[in-house]
């Protein structure tokens, strides 16, 4: 049995040097895009190209690495790269190889010299790294670095702006003892590499930091257009949507959350480690969310390693504690997104650290010493005999759900809509539901077991067939299922002279937020007033009213272009989403299997 101690160990002694391009938002805390990352990611894109699903399209810059290192595609450090990663049994796992990768690079210093300061997880990483030494030496890969940081600006800015707002050596250093302590948070440019900690000792001081990237979609609420056009679907290589607006102040949370995550991590792995037995005994807890959602279990790495969700859920608890002191209504929007993501005892979590938080504070002992007491505290809060039920009762309705519902049961029928009067948008429809569905086939590539996936015309559509996992394409006013059905959701769609708008159901009870164009002020708790908007599109999932062991998926906007907006339905942890182009609504509420 792989144990998680093994790849927290692993994660957690990496060591680094501080890059050229760091940016010092104080003394010792600094951020930058590393040059040791970005080495790597060059040698990544020259080995899989422009389409991989883990290179970021970086306009320009692409076609500059293009010119600079074209000479060097067959050089060893691409072929041995390529030869390497291939080895990877899916996406996922080529995800998790990549980050191992660069985690260990970071315990270099900087390119050409690339001097280890410590050990490697992979042992793989001792013999590359000569190779890749020469590579860095015969295309003068720094000279490259240097001349391009005006490129790495945007994201630097939005990474320091984020530290600026709740500096970690200010926030940490009230529960943790910082005087012997440096931050830093090194990241790629080019390439998606999975996000991490890394906490290693340099020349007699304790380093605290990150490295990777922000997670996909799949964890964070990426609705800005600088999160959309970074985040990669490194699970599956699907698309993403263009449900997103433009607002800096939320980009700036989002990459918080990620930094204080990692901090979390750095914060308790310690005592987690050394009271491992205690995390596996907590491990029901893990295994009420794969009864639920096995293959969310099967293609996220967080599940592959033994109490390794337990580890998750102390770091989330952490970047919730942390961005109360920020912005409590992001907090709370994040915190339903992990309840989403089955983490049905991230309230308990929160509660707990608020305690121990004070007890740290009041007793100048480090909230590390707490850990055993707080995984004590978190068996009696959700005792193993009553843990299903909590999941029921607090996990929402979302699509990421409903879409692991339909591999269990091995089917999923997606409907279109005929009644359409002009037929130019019937076929339109039918279109988008065939893009629909190939979404879905990519994703259950990994499941074990067979999906089917049909199409089916709304007029074609049998009575068994209406008690399926549905995903019903389209409004009212086209789709027939849609108009007998949308009494049983959340939203509707209702006619206004000649237009149609979107309606919110008077009988949920739902926890909304709006995301917003301002940045200052980016998530607000409430919902969008849609009386006058003739443009909105929206995603929801519910139960299924004829089977409400399974689950419909709707799709719809004010019009058919609207619609084709969510044509990857995957990845969302809200139970719907409104989108108007200038402002975004996230919903949840949660419908126990008992409801009827």
């Amino acid at each position: 049995m792989k144990r998680l101690v093994v790849l927290i160990i692993a994660l957690a002694v990496t060591a680094s040097a501080v890059p050229s391009a760091a940016y010092e938002i104080r003394p010792g805390v600094s951020v930058g895009i590393s040059p040791n990352s970005e080495l790597l990611s060059v040698v990544y894109y020259l080995a899989f190209g422009r389409d991989d699903p883990f290179v970021i399209h970086r306009g320009g810059y692409l076609d500059e690495v293009d010119a600079w290192f074209g000479p060097y595609r067959n050089h060893p450090a691409v072929t041995m790269l390529r030869e390497h990663l291939q080895n990877a049994t899916s996406i996922s796992d080529r995800d998790r190889m990549l980050y191992y990768l660069e985690a260990d690079l970071l315990q270099c210093t900087e390119p050409p010299e690339l001097r280890q300061w410590a050990g490697f997880y992979d042992p793989w990483t001792s013999e590359y790294l000569g190779v890749l030494r020469d590579f860095a030496k015969k295309s003068n890969f720094m000279e490259f670095y240097r001349q391009h940081e005006d490129y790495y600006a945007e994201d630097i800015n939005v990474y320091k702006g984020a530290l600026e707002k709740l500096p970690p050596d200010d926030f940490m250093g009230g529960y943790i003892d910082v005087s012997n302590v440096r931050f830093e948070f090194q990241h790629p440019f080019l390439v998606a590499i999975h996000g991490h900690s890394f906490s290693p000792v340099r020349g007699g001081t304790q380093i605290y930091g990150a490295g990777g990237m922000v997670p996909l979609v799949r964890r964070d609420p990426q609705r800005t257009l600088w999160s959309h056009k970074t985040a990669r679907d490194t699970v599956f290589g699907l698309p993403l949507n263009r449900d997103y607006i433009n607002n800096t102040g939320l980009d700036r949370l989002i990459y918080l959350s990620f930094v204080y995550h990692e901090l979390g991590h750095d914060t308790t792995v310690p005592g987690l480690n050394r009271y491992y037995e205690d995390t596996y005994s907590l491990h029901y807890l893990e295994d009420t969310i794969e009864g639920d959602m096995p293959y969310l279990a099967t293609y996220d790495i967080h599940f592959w390693w033994d109490t390794m969700m337990i580890y998750e859920g102390f770091a989330d608890g952490w970047a919730d504690f942390a961005l109360l002191h920020v912005d409590p209504d992001y907090s709370a929007l994040t915190m339903w997104m992990q309840r989403g993501w089955g983490e049905f005892w991230i309230d308990d979590v929160l509660r707990i650290y608020e305690e121990y938080a004070t007890l740290s504070q009041k007793n100048g002992v480090s909230i590390e010493e707490y850990v055993d007491d707080m995984l004590a505290e978190l068996r009696k809060s959700v005792p193993p005999e009553v843990a299903e039920d909590m999941y029921q009762q607090r996990v929402p309705v979302t699509p990421l759900r409903a879409f692991d519902r339909g591999a269990v049961t091995g089917k999923v029928v997606v409907v279109y809509g005929t009644q359409n009067p002009d037929p130019r948008g019937a076929e339109y429809d039918r279109e988008t539901a065939e893009l629909i569905a190939d979404s879905l086939r990519t994703f259950y590539s990994q499941w074990n077991g067979s999906v089917e996936i049909v199409v089916k015309a709304d007029v074609n559509v049998t009575e068994d067939e209406l008690g399926e996992n549905l995903v019903l394409v389209g409004g009212p006013a086209a789709n027939s299922v849609v108009a007998e059905m949308q009494g049983h959701f959340p939203l509707r769609f209702v006619k206004e002279g000649g237009h149609w708008v979107v309606e919110h159901g008077i009988n949920w009870s739902v926890e909304s937020f709006i995301i917003t164009g301002d940045e200052s002020d980016p998530v607000l708790k409430g919902r969008l007033d849609l009386s006058d908007d003739h443009t909105a599109s929206l995603l929801v999932a519910v139960r299924n009213p004829s089977n409400p062991a399974n689950y419909i998926v709707w799709i719809a906007g004010a019009d058919r272009y609207g619609t084709r907006l969510f044509r990857n339905p995957t990845y969302y942890l809200s139970s719907y989403e409104i989108f108007t182009g200038k402002e975004i609504e996230m919903g949840f509420y949660v419908q126990p299997l008992a409801s009827p």
